[in-house]
């Protein structure tokens, strides 16, 4: 028997696997009076009461401790995940979309129908976690997903078995609206946010919370040193910003993974993703989410407030169309910068086209602006973790496995460990032209760049013919990146004659305008992706113009095949890996080892460095979201000056490569609504302000192909 007596124990600045692991999802062969690791599901405590009930609203959380921290051996540190697809989602969401466009619901106010008062709750007795977990369930935290083809919640449970080993707690919950919790799953909300800070406020001490949703019993979170690492990817990467501008004490650091710092440029102009663009609505994103829906004790009452809340949501959103609103205010997370009180690690693929690179930039800006030391971890590849526990395989980040070195800034911010972290350099990223390479910087932002200028005169008309262009969503990039059509024009520099890295936005300025197309009929659009009526019409409920896309794109461009990174499924920004080492990477405390992988590579004669689109309409947006929100009425021939921010990017482009700045109109992959228009393109007023990492002497210019 296991006297359950272990300490943390840092080598090397690391916290080391000393402690015992029991498996949290063994349903009747979990023992908790025997477990390693004591877990229980809490429920905390809000200022909420958007039920309307009277009481305020409860957010669970799923609490794993080591045991001998809930013995009372030492204080433990935790690592936390806020992730509102954890505890289950709506698969139906595309058909409930449909479903719902033209259902008639009763009206619904998004802030005096959630901002209710009602007292706090007055325990009848208080008991340690300990004590919760011997009553604790694992069907509680292991359970089929109803609204999922019975898909097993929480589905990441093994993802943090790794800091469990080493003596953190791991705490993890799916927020407001979700199975098990009150409220609504109020997407990019002040109240998401503020569910989610709960949690880390019980974790300080500063808040109650229950041992089941009655909120009779509070449970204390006694084993707790009130020191926590916000972390996860996409959506459980975005709420560590937003949790963050809030300073909530307890908050020590967090390290996002592919995170979201403004909600309007990740689905709209300059910035936005390349994907899934029927999910464009908050609501559909919503309503995927709010796997309480699946509560078997949910009161029709409760469930025709929550389809009133989510179609209400949707008509706020189309109220302000493709522009930024008020709407949007909530989720730009940038606009709070002041509020941030602690270190981040922000971690990003550069090939990510679903949370755009644009994100990490914004966010890395928002806490220099706060005075907060920010690293920026930066590999090549898209929309994962570099070690991917629930896949099996890890990258190997700068000759280390990836786990190793979030460890040392854990060790450091959560237990005091004097590793230095926190001197890591500003800049670490994989080299694209070899990806066994990590170059640093000691800045993101280089202060240096290149202008390149067009040195054409005339107009070059691009519209929106996809079948004259030969282009559909699988030869995209091949097609504007290797000529011009009907579709697009090619800005090309000679040959270069040195290396060059390019390091933080490129900016491209044009004149153009409408040159052909008919709004009085909607541009005759067509529904691309079979999305709903109420989705479709994103682009026209505003009561004007709106989201005549041009897309742009950077390109290395040269006359032999080179090797790149890039992915083989363009609709979905698949990279595929391969494994060079199995068990590469042990995790330690008996976890299966994780192979090592790498990105394939693939050779051919282009390769898009990076992109971004702007809407025609909005000639004033640029890069701060808040200037996309004035859209104009289009006159056919009047020209506008346009400035587009492509999304960030580090890349190195070899000796005798060119670049070419590439021009065009709707990208099928992002299409929702294809429109039938043309815009003239003065190519003298073609430039782009490349911002270069290093040393870089040539004078480059820009000649169209025409």
């Amino acid at each position: 028997m296991n006297d359950f007596d272990q300490v943390p124990v840092f080598e090397n600045g690391a916290a080391q696997p000393v402690f015992p692991f029991t498996d949290g999802k063994t349903g009747e062969a979990y023992d908790p009076a025997s477990s390693a690791i004591v877990r229980c599901c809490v429920y905390v405590e809000t200022d909420y009461d958007m039920d309307g009930d009277g009481r305020r609203d409860l957010v669970k959380a799923f609490v794993q401790v080591p045991r001998s921290a809930a013995l009372g051996n030492y204080k433990a540190a935790t690592v936390y995940e806020a992730r509102p697809y954890c505890a289950g989602i709506n698969a139906d969401g595309y058909d409930h979309m449909k479903e719902v466009d033209s259902t008639e619901y009763p009206p619904f106010d998004l802030v005096n129908d959630l901002d209710n008062e009602a007292p706090a709750r007055v325990p009848e007795d208080r008991i340690t976690t300990l004590e919760a977990s011997m009553d604790a369930d694992p069907s509680d935290w292991f359970f089929p997903d109803k609204g999922n083809s019975g898909s097993m919640c929480y589905e990441n449970i093994d993802n943090f078995d790794y800091y469990l080993v080493r003596g953190f707690a791991v705490v993890t919950s799916a927020g407001f609206g979700t199975l098990g919790s009150d409220g609504m799953e109020f997407v990019g909300s002040h109240y998401e946010r503020d569910g989610f800070k709960a949690v880390v406020e019980w974790l300080h001490g500063d808040r109650t919370a229950y041992t089941d949703r009655e909120g009779t019993i509070a449970v204390e979170a006694d084993w707790s040193n009130g020191k926590v690492a916000m972390t996860g990817r996409s959506y459980a990467g975005t709420m560590p910003f937003a949790v963050a501008t809030t300073g909530v004490p307890g908050l020590e650091t967090i390290v996002p993974v592919a995170g979201i710092a403004d909600w309007y440029s990740q689905q709209n102009q300059q910035g936005a993703q390349r994907y899934w663009p029927e999910e464009v609505l908050n609501s559909f994103l919503s309503y995927y989410c709010t796997s309480r829906y699946n509560d078997p004790e949910l009161t029709d009452e409760m469930r025709g407030r929550l389809d009133a809340f989510h179609h209400e949501l949707s008509l706020e959103q189309l109220k302000t169309g493709t522009d930024y609103s008020p709407f949007w205010e909530d989720g730009n997370y940038t606009l709070a910068a002041d509020g941030i009180k602690c270190p981040a690690l922000i971690v990003h693929g550069l090939h990510d086209e679903n949370v755009s690179t644009k994100q990490f930039e914004m966010m890395f800006d928002s806490f220099k602006k706060a005075g907060q030391n920010v690293k920026l971890l930066l590999h090549q590849g898209p929309h994962i973790t570099p070690a991917m526990q629930n896949k099996g395989y890890s990258l190997r980040v700068n000759g280390e496995f990836y786990e190793e070195i979030t460890n040392r800034w854990y060790s450091h911010y959560l237990y005091g460990a004097e590793n230095g972290a926190e001197k890591m350099p500003e800049v670490l990223v994989q080299n694209n032209r070899d990806q066994h390479i990590w170059d640093t910087a000691d800045a993101w932002h280089t202060g240096k760049s290149i202008l390149l200028r067009s040195d054409d005169s005339g107009v070059a008309t691009v519209d929106t013919d996809w079948e004259s262009a030969g282009i559909d969503q699988e030869n995209f990039d091949e097609k504007m990146s290797t000529s011009s059509s009907n579709m697009n024009r090619r800005f090309l520099t000679e040959p270069l004659q040195e290396d060059l890295t390019i390091q933080g936005t490129v900016r491209v300025d044009l004149k153009a305008a409408l040159s052909a197309g008919d709004p009085a009929d909607g541009y005759h659009a067509v529904n691309a992706h079979d999305a709903d009526k109420l989705t479709f019409s994103i682009g026209t409920s505003s009561g004007k113009q709106d989201d005549l896309k041009l897309t742009l794109l950077l390109c290395d461009i040269s006359d032999k095949e080179f090797e790149s990174i890039s992915a083989t499924d363009a609709t979905r920004n698949v990279i595929p890996v391969e494994v060079v080492k199995e068990k590469g990477f042990p995790n330690g405390g008996e976890l299966p080892a994780l192979d090592e992988a790498e990105f394939a590579v693939f050779s051919k004669k282009y390769n898009v460095i990076t992109r971004a689109y702007m809407d025609l309409c909005n000639p004033g947006a640029g890069y701060d979201p808040l200037t996309a929100s004035e859209g104009i009425e289009l006159v056919k021939g009047e020209y506008h000056d346009y400035h587009v921010f492509l999304n960030a990017t580090r890349y190195t482009l070899a000796k005798g490569h060119r670049l070419a700045v590439v021009i065009g109109t709707e990208d099928p992959v992002f299409c929702l609504i294809h429109k039938t228009y043309s815009a003239d393109i003065q190519t003298g007023s073609v430039n782009a302000e490349i911002p270069y990492h290093g040393d870089f002497g040539s004078e480059l210019g820009l000649k169209a192909d025409l």
